[in-house]
């Protein structure tokens, strides 16, 4: 680690002193003062704050309030005047007074929206579309397009759910969308969508636009009900031959996250337990010799300082006709967690040729991704260990027990987690073709067509890990069965889309129609195999083990989806803008009755600024407009084949109930039902896009309602029903709302020399089940905690609460009193509890404890987020930072439960006892029936999950233009930049940034791989 400081020191300090050395070689020339005054073109008014600057150096003024200027210059010396809502003005030094008129730039409202199918200016939007630009990005160092994304668009919530290598952010627009399937957006690349996250390097990308409403997603049909982003890659330009280097090394340190105990607090707490309970015995006491050791959790399973690096080149030409794009990323991460690391290598090639009717663009890419992920539950697992126990060896196959017992458990856990290896390859390529054709003056052609082939290869190693007991010096060999699981899956894609545009300007009105056909079919293929008994630790493939070989599980199966989609947009002076879509769909997971739906949507907009009436309000708010929107889309997102009856293989059945031998057979997996329909988004969104001071000042405020009906879910059947193994039956089950407010501003300015730029995002989302099937409570199978054997389902699906509300057991502290043990004691849940026991309170007055008690205790969602940008350019210095918070949001500590239940928590300390009669923290007492202290559904572990987070921030240097011409090239930057590197909240985990687009899981924080804060070195380089 020191050496690669060392070098990225001496690196740095090289281009310090070549930069000096450059800066001092400017030459000698006659300079004259160069004055004037600086106007508006369209009122005649004096422009106050423009910059005046010499081009090609870093020598500048500003106008003062009544737009005079005054700047030393050489006769020659070309001086720029920049001033943001009006067009850049370049003049040629020849006097010394020069007066200059500056024009408003209305590039702004002339900018071109990707809008799905098509493109129309800024000025036509009618939904609710945002565009984020790569330079308004570029400076933000990040490995994943989501994590560049948060806190910059308001209604788009991104989420980092864990911090392993190679995990990207997850990302919500406009809150939950569906309670079975991904939450995660649809993604269009170059007009293909993708499958899930693209996987794209940053440094790729050009345009990023948002479409939220679902007036705008419908023309994706049910794949854009959660929402679409369209990427836009990067293309190149007529001229010569562009290329751009970049590269940034990094570390990356933990925070502080569960306290445990030491070997003296782990000593004075089981003494404690011990005097509380006498059925305990410390395990210390029958091995004394341990008394010396202290072993530490961090040094087991953490890595400080592990390092990231990014390579990044772009090759860029073309000419008239034809241009070309190449890039090409290598991204390397090693992991803050012992056997985890990410590397990833991108490459893509675009191209374009035109002429005047014909564009063919196209494109290729292909990524190889290497991932090595960290065993589960390592954290808990670790922290299990005690201090005292005899050091593990990860390079060892043998683990040291004695026995007294209590370290057997352990010991294996450990060995086994520290040893496994769970690696997995990726191999994806994406090929594109785009065709437009001009077919007369107002209609044109346009085609789309897209291949994907993504491979996957998994093997996961359990390791042999043999026990020694030290006390008889008998060997009990792989007593957790070591093994290898292998899983080998293709995913292809293929996507056509062909449609037909004609436009028509009829005076002041303009009218576009639009068709077009879509077709995606995607198969899915995949292999599984294991086996148990390895024999050698140096052999992690499948014949490497003896025993329980399973060779027989796989699947195949084909999705498709067809639809057609007409659009009509009127354009009136684009003052009155109306646009209407009908969408209809196919998709193969319906059965035949219920296959094909209809979904109809409707926006319009009115730019008001262009009345006359506006006219005396236009030098303040320059641009003011309203749209509203009304639009329907369907949802198919959930699993293939629901409404057929599947069957589960190797379904145990027993003939004998003599013997009880066991054959295998297969069962009834889940039911049929072949009336499960579309879900439907009813969306309405009503929004207002200002323009201030010359649109120095935007601000966008929106107001969107959501209605999903008929959603989907799979309900669990009781066993009765004769299925195998907790059957489940996927049903329509109820509605949901989401609804909230979106409020977006910006500020842009230039003052003498440098320019600045700042904004904020607000969003705020109410989230509701407003129906359930029989108006029950669904409780989420997979919402368990991690905590011993106290684990149970915690959030829920019940009308009236949000999706994955926390329906615990509400407590009141500890029994500390003979009068409240005696009151206590009448539950007849709670006859045997003892001083010490966690008090629950009978919510529902019944005269006892039961699951009747659990009420609701927030969710893992927050009411509101907000993000703050900023970025300040000032002589080639440049900085820039983004804020991220929530506020609202509960977390469930699963990993504060686990370690209580273990015993391992420093709290524990200061647990109950004789001697601390008004302590909170519940006794142990190891009988988790008589005595749920400890128990994975109570109230205690939740945590108020708000927090404020500094994201990213970067300070660079950029060589100045004279300087760059000397040395022949076109850019120098030079950049220090920290992810997460400050953070505010009362969390006690790891990292209060609990993700995740589970609605199960969302805001349950159990093992979950800590986020690192990294701080990063980088140098760009272009020719």
């Amino acid at each position: 680690m020191k050496n690669r400081l060392l070098i990225i020191r001496k690196g740095f300090l090289n281009s310090l002193i070549l930069l000096v050395m450059l800066i001092s070689s400017s030459g000698f020339a006659q300079v004259t003062n160069v004055t004037g005054v600086v106007t508006g073109a369209e009122d005649g008014l004096p422009v106050p704050g423009a910059s005046v600057i010499i081009k090609g150096t870093d020598i500048g003024a500003a106008t003062d309030f009544d737009g005079n200027y005054s700047i030393n210059a050489k006769i020659g010396d070309v001086l720029v005047f920049i001033y943001l809502g009006k067009k850049n003005v370049e003049l040629t030094v020849s006097k010394s007074v020069h007066n200059v008129t500056m024009t408003d730039d209305v590039s702004e409202l002339e900018a071109v929206v990707v809008v799905g199918y098509g493109t129309v200016k800024k000025v036509e939007v009618t939904g609710a579309v945002n565009r984020i630009d790569a330079e308004d990005i570029d400076q933000f160092v990040t490995s994943d397009i989501a994590s560049r994304l948060q806190g910059q668009i308001a209604g788009v919530s991104v989420s980092s759910s864990s911090g392993e290598p190679g995990e990207a952010a997850n990302i919500q627009i406009r809150g939950i969308t569906s309670l079975t399937g991904s939450n995660t957006p649809l993604f269009v690349v170059n007009g293909i969508p993708q499958i899930g996250d693209p996987g794209l390097s940053p440094n790729e990308i050009e345009t990023i636009d948002v479409l939220k409403d679902a007036a705008s997603t419908a023309v994706y049909g049910s794949r854009g009900a959660a929402g679409v982003i369209l990427i836009t890659t990067k293309k190149g330009s007529a001229g010569a031959m562009k290329v751009d280097f970049e590269v940034t090394n990094g570390i990356q340190m933990l925070r502080d996250g569960t306290p445990l105990m030491n070997t003296e607090d782990q000593l004075f707490h089981e003494i404690t337990t011990f005097d509380n309970f006498g059925g305990f015995t410390p395990i210390i006491v029958n091995n004394p010799e341990w008394l010396n050791n202290d072993n530490k959790f961090d040094e087991y399973v953490l890595v400080n300082n592990a390092k990231v690096d990014t390579y990044q080149l772009n090759v860029s030409g073309g000419t008239e006709n034809f241009s070309y794009n190449a890039s090409g990323q290598l991204f390397d991460q090693d992991g803050s967690l012992i056997n985890s690391n990410f590397k990833r290598y991108n490459g893509r090639i675009t191209s374009t040729y035109k002429t005047d009717n014909w564009q063919i663009d196209g494109s290729v890419a292909i990524t190889n991704e290497n991932r090595r992920r960290a065993s589960e539950g390592l954290i808990v697992t670790a922290s299990r260990y005690r201090p005292y126990f005899p050091e593990i060896d990860p390079d060892a196959d043998v683990a040291i027990v004695n026995s007294s017992g209590g370290t057997t458990t352990p010991a294996i856990a450990l060995g086994q987690a520290l040893k496994r290896k769970d690696d997995s390859n990726r191999d994806r390529t994406n090929i594109n073709l785009g065709i437009r054709r001009k077919l007369s003056g107002n209609l044109d052609f346009v085609t789309n067509l897209g291949s994907s082939i993504t491979n996957d290869f998994r093997n996961i190693f359990r390791p042999r890990f043999d026990l020694f007991n030290i006390d008889d010096g008998e060997t009990e060999s792989d007593p957790t069965r070591s093994g290898v699981t292998t899983s080998a899956s293709r995913t292809t894609k293929f996507s056509w889309d062909a449609g037909l545009t004609y436009k028509k300007q009829f005076g002041d009105h303009s009218v576009t129609l639009q068709g077009v056909g879509t077709l995606e079919e995607d198969n899915n293929k995949a292999f599984f195999a294991s086996i148990e008994g390895i024999s050698n630790n140096a052999i992690s493939v499948l014949n490497g083990g003896t025993i329980n070989k399973n060779v027989g599980s796989g699947f195949d199966f084909t999705t498709k989806r067809v639809g057609t989609l007409g659009r009509l947009q009127y354009n009136f002076k684009e003052k009155y803008i109306l646009q209407a879509l009908l969408r209809y769909d196919g998709s193969s997971r319906f059965g035949s009755d219920v296959r094909w739906g209809l979904f109809p949507s409707v926006s319009g907009a009115w730019n008001v600024s262009s009345e006359s009436f506006w006219k005396p309000l236009k030098s303040v708010v320059n641009t003011f407009k309203i749209r509203v929107s009304h639009g329907e889309v369907g949802n198919d997102s959930f699993d293939d084949y629901e409404f057929a009856s599947t069957i589960a293989p190797f379904a145990d059945y027993v003939f004998s109930t003599n013997d009880g031998s066991v054959d295998f057979g297969s069962a009834i997996r889940s039911y049929a039902n072949r009336d499960v329909k579309w879900e439907t988004s009813v969306s309405d969104n009503i929004g207002v896009d200002f323009g201030i001071l010359k649109n120095k000042i935007s601000l966008t405020v929106d107001y969107y309602r959501t209605e999903k009906m008929d959603m989907l879910f799979p309900v669990t059947l009781p066993g009765s029903a004769g299925a195998f193994y907790d059957p489940e039956l996927t049903l329509n089950v109820g509605n949901m709302t989401n609804q909230g407010l979106e409020i977006a501003a910006n500020y842009r300015a230039a003052i003498g020399e440098s320019t600045f730029r700042m904004g904020g995002t607000f969003t705020s989302n109410d989230n509701e089940i407003t129906k359930v099937i029989s108006s029950g409570i669904i409780y989420n199978s997979n919402s368990n905690s991690i905590n011993g054997d106290n684990t149970s389902a915690i959030s829920v699906i019940a009308e009236g609460y949000e999706a994955g509300a926390f329906f615990l057991f509400e407590t009141d502290g500890t029994i500390k009193t003979q009068e409240e043990l005696d009151a206590y004691k009448l539950f007849p849940a709670r006859a045997n509890a003892a001083l010490g026991d966690l008090k629950y309170i009978d919510t529902n007055g019944d005269g006892n404890i039961t699951s009747e008690d659990r009420t609701y205790q927030g969710s893992g969602l927050a009411d509101f987020e907000y993000g703050f940008n900023f970025s300040w350019d000032w002589n080639g210095f440049d900085l820039s930072m983004n804020w991220f918070g929530t506020v609202g949001a509960e977390i469930f500590n699963g990993n504060k439960a686990a370690t209580y239940s273990f015993q391992r928590h420093q709290d524990l300390v200061n647990q109950w006892s004789p001697e601390n009669p008004t302590s909170n923290i519940p006794s142990f007492r190891g009988d988790s029936k008589e005595h749920p202290n400890y128990a994975g559904t109570t109230d205690i572990w939740l945590e108020n999950g708000d927090y404020l987070r500094l994201k990213q921030i970067t300070i660079g240097y950029s060589l100045p233009e004279d300087v760059l011409e000397r040395i022949g090239i076109s850019k120098f930057r030079l950049y220090l930049s920290s992810q997460n590197p400050l953070t505010f909240t009362k969390y006690e985990g790891y990292d209060p940034e609990i993700g995740g687009n589970s609605v199960a899981r969302r805001g349950i924080d159990a093992s979950r791989y800590p986020i690192s804060t990294t701080y990063s070195l980088g140098l760009r380089i272009a020719f």
